[in-house]
């Protein structure tokens, strides 16, 4: 997977040829960790290569490439000072859907009023809360991990896999999902990779062109969500709709 962050970020002029090989050479060294099974290490050199990407890039965000990750003060973070602090705040996904919900109380008001009851399922006694630094840290063992033996294994009991990469996602870009894909042991890989792409529209939705492209072989289902990063649904809510309603067997409403 970061093997495709240099090139990718080369070629939409966001890195140099000396970003490039910078990135290169971390992303070897994250290759080499992990044949090595040394995923706590890789996980490590994994933050050195996002390092090295914000240093080079003048802090592109690295869950949507034509966006900065700090687009008023780009210098400040870029400091030799503040970069790893800036690197170990894990918070900028919360902190932007805070902004979102800011009216129904911040995010923890935000799910355990409007969501929750939408949802319908989730008992009384029980809220919602955010851990998601914790169970990120608790993790550090497996984030790296590729986990392609488990996949395999859903697919071979028929149960229905779906994997989705937005466009302009650098942290799991989709150069990256498509290798890992293409590693899988299934057997029905070979006819998934040659079946034919649909595209996805949204015109009766107000949205001209093609949102998104979706390939589907039995049980395993791949979208390509275009003018979307990391947070499919909220830079291009109306195919990440339609995949959900696709997913569940539900109408997209």
């Amino acid at each position: 997977m970061q093997e495709s962050w240099g090139p990718l970020l080369y070629q939409m002029s966001r890195l140099d040829e000396n970003g490039l090989q910078q990135c290169n050479t971390v992303a070897a060294k994250i290759k080499d960790q992990l044949a090595n099974r040394q995923f706590a290490d890789a996980e490590n050199s994994w933050s050195d290569l996002e390092n090295v990407v914000l240093a080079n890039s003048n802090a592109v965000n690295l869950y949507n490439l034509l966006e900065d990750d700090a687009p008023e003060n780009a210098a400040a973070v870029l400091s030799s000072s503040s970069l790893a602090s800036f690197r170990s705040n894990k918070g900028g996904y919360s902190g932007y859907l805070d902004s979102l919900a800011a009216s129904s109380g911040g995010f923890d008001g935000l799910m355990n009023t409007v969501i929750k009851k939408k949802l319908g399922i989730i008992p009384k006694d029980v809220s919602w809360g955010e851990q998601s630094d914790l169970v990120f840290d608790a993790m550090a063992g497996d984030f790296m991990k590729p986990r392609i033996e488990e996949v395999d294994q859903l697919l071979k009991r028929g149960l229905n896999v779906t994997i989705y990469n937005g466009q302009l996602d650098v942290i799991c870009a989709t150069k990256g999902t498509m290798d890992w894909v293409h590693k899988l042991k299934w057997e029905g890989l070979d006819k998934f990779l040659s079946s034919p792409r649909t595209p996805i529209y949204c015109n009766e939705e107000g949205q001209s062109g093609t949102q998104a492209f979706v390939k589907s072989y039995s049980n395993l289902n791949f979208y390509w969500i275009l003018e979307a990063g990391h947070m499919v649904p909220i830079d291009n809510p109306c195919p990440a709709l339609k995949m959900l309603a696709h997913i569940t067997q539900s109408p997209a409403t």
